[in-house]
């Protein structure tokens, strides 16, 4: 739903949230409404989430007097899928809302950071993500069988690898099971590719579109090893879902992957041998040790990220009523 200007007495307006993923939404809601109860101005002050709200909400900052602060949970399939163009037409709106209405930029990693410095002079400040809930997750205590179950869960789409898993899936060895779910950013392509093959081979199994964090950790309790490979993350909330679930994983050396796989010590393999790898002997030899894996996944958990955004938003606020 869009906000209107309707109740002015609030200080931050967050913006429709209806075209992203609400499964993990938490924080930033809970950031705001507790910055709106502490906070009150006359001037409000919009919160954008995610590179599609940035675009819908433009006519708005090209032609009205609001103030924004844009939230980007990753720099979105603009940035990562359209080539330079892409890359080029992302910026320029980053830099628009910089000239005119945004007062800061929040980004989930240094890497996003530095992108965004490079074109704007606002403040960019980083997060652990956007905050992982994890009400209605449920673990099992299971043990590792003599074969080994795979599993992928993603939105399908080149940038996050479905054309890796894709090759896995035809190639799988049959000691070898893969559990595949998701659903396409756009048309079925690779669904119905993913349900033909699980129709011909009795090692995948594909569940399409999972709609509930019960059913997620139905997914990653039936799983030794998740794989997610990536052109460019945020804060990787699947991963860290898996992390949650204590679920070893192997995903792509890139920006908003590369800090998981290094904190938790799992591989990051590029993505031209990704699928090289999880076919090979040494996908194998993968066992961290898992038993503090929920401790020291804290920082990115929901409480903690909203503990961040709400320091961001009152930081943000206190700096536009000193200038």
């Amino acid at each position: 739903m869009d906000f209107s200007l309707q109740g002015k007495e609030m200080t931050y307006l967050l913006y429709d949230l209806s075209n992203t993923h609400e499964f993990h939404r938490g924080a930033i809601r809970g950031a705001v409404a507790s910055v709106n109860a502490e906070i009150q101005s006359d001037t409000p002050i919009a919160v954008l989430v995610g590179s599609r709200n940035m675009i819908k909400f433009l006519p708005k900052i090209v032609f009205s007097k609001i103030n924004c602060v844009v939230s980007l949970v990753g720099l979105g399939r603009l940035y990562t899928d359209y080539g330079f163009f892409g890359r080029f037409l992302f910026l320029s709106i980053v830099w628009i809302y910089a000239k005119t209405r945004a007062l800061a930029f929040i980004v989930e990693h240094e890497s996003d950071k530095k992108v965004i410095e490079k074109v704007v002079k606002s403040d960019v400040y980083t997060t652990h993500g956007s905050g992982l809930d994890a009400s209605s997750f449920f673990a099992i205590e299971k043990r590792r069988g003599p074969g080994l179950r795979l599993g992928y869960l993603s939105r399908f789409v080149a940038s996050k690898g479905a054309n890796e898993i894709l090759r896995i899936a035809n190639r799988l060895p049959k000691d070898r099971e893969l559990i595949i779910a998701g659903w396409d950013v756009a048309g079925h392509k690779f669904a119905d590719a993913f349900q033909k093959i699980a129709e011909e081979r009795a090692n995948i199994t594909f569940l399409g579109k999972l709609h509930s964090r019960a059913e997620v950790s139905e997914f990653m309790n039936r799983i030794d090893l998740f794989l997610s490979p990536s052109v460019r993350e945020g804060g990787n909330i699947s991963l860290q879902e898996a992390i949650w679930h204590e679920v070893p994983f192997v995903t792509t050396n890139v920006p908003g992957c590369d800090v998981l796989a290094n904190l938790f010590k799992c591989p990051a393999i590029p993505m031209a041998e990704f699928s090289d790898f999880i076919l090979g002997d040494k996908v194998m030899e993968i066992h961290p040790d898992t038993s503090n894996w929920r401790e020291r996944l804290t920082p990115f958990m929901s409480k903690s990220v909203e503990a961040e955004l709400k320091t961001i938003l009152t930081d943000v606020f206190q700096k536009t009523k000193q200038s």
